[in-house]
This record gives C-alpha cells, structure tokens and sequence, in this order.
C-alpha cells in the first residue's frame, strides 16, 4: 500500500489527560533496524524492530516508510514476536533492496483503547542506506 504522508503530527506520547489512568500510558522505544548501518547488503533483509509497553497494551504495529527521500511513504503492518521481560517486541522484515538504497521510517504502535504512538526519533524518523558488496572489500583490508 503506498501513502503520501503530509503533516502527520507525531506524539512520543500520548497526554494523560486521554488516558484512563497513568498506568496506561503506552511507551514505544529501543527501535532499531537489523543489519546495523554500514552492514546492509542487497541480498540481506531488512528487519526493523520494536519495543511497547506495558506488555499486553498494544493491539498492533506498523512501519511508515519511504524509500525515495520521502516523495512515497508505505505502510506495513509488524508481528510481535514475542514478550521480553516488560516489553512486547514487534518486526517486520522489509525484504531486499538494491545498493544505495536510502531507507526512511517510523514505527507507530495502537493501543488498546485506539490511542497511536509513534516512535519516529523525535521527529527526525530513522534512517539507514544499503551497502554494495564493494563496501565489503574495503573493510577486510
């Protein structure tokens, strides 16, 4: 599904004042992409990973992302994957993309009650840049 994303306000949290309580303030954080910068080659696959809490707060996931500096943004549900102490993780795996590829994105977890949050690097969103096998050879000499 491809989205033009204007304007999207985006919250690191929500105000208690729309929450019933404090204890169910939703965090989304420690999101991270895999393979790390600078070790993205066009034949791996690119996972994108991240932590909610309270365990059991969040109905679902999803990336926003774009590969063409943000002209197209597309969105993609994520699985959980499982419950790490007091976190849910959720992934999704992107697939491949050619060398040179510029990935851009944010994660945005819906709580139970229909609340979004968005973790989206304090509104600078995430980015990572796929490698070329040449990048390989100069990092083993």
């Amino acid at each position: 599904m491809q989205t033009r994303r204007r304007n999207i306000h985006v919250n690191e949290t929500q105000p208690e004042s729309e929450m019933t309580n404090k204890t169910d303030l939703m965090r989304v954080e420690n999101t991270y992409h895999w393979p790390a910068d600078g070790e993205s080659r066009p034949w791996t696959e690119f996972w994108v990973t991240t932590f909610s809490s309270p365990v059991g707060n969040a109905r679902g996931a999803s990336i926003l992302f774009s590969i063409n500096e943000g002209q197209d943004w597309h969105h993609r549900p994520m699985q959980k994957a499982c419950v790490l102490g007091e976190d849910d993780v959720w992934h999704v795996n992107l697939g491949t993309f050619p060398a040179g590829t510029r990935i851009r994105y944010a994660v945005e977890v819906v709580d139970n009650a229909g609340h979004s949050v968005w973790d989206n690097r304090h509104n600078k969103d995430y980015h990572a840049v796929i490698g070329a096998a040449r990048d390989l050879a100069g990092a083993h000499i």
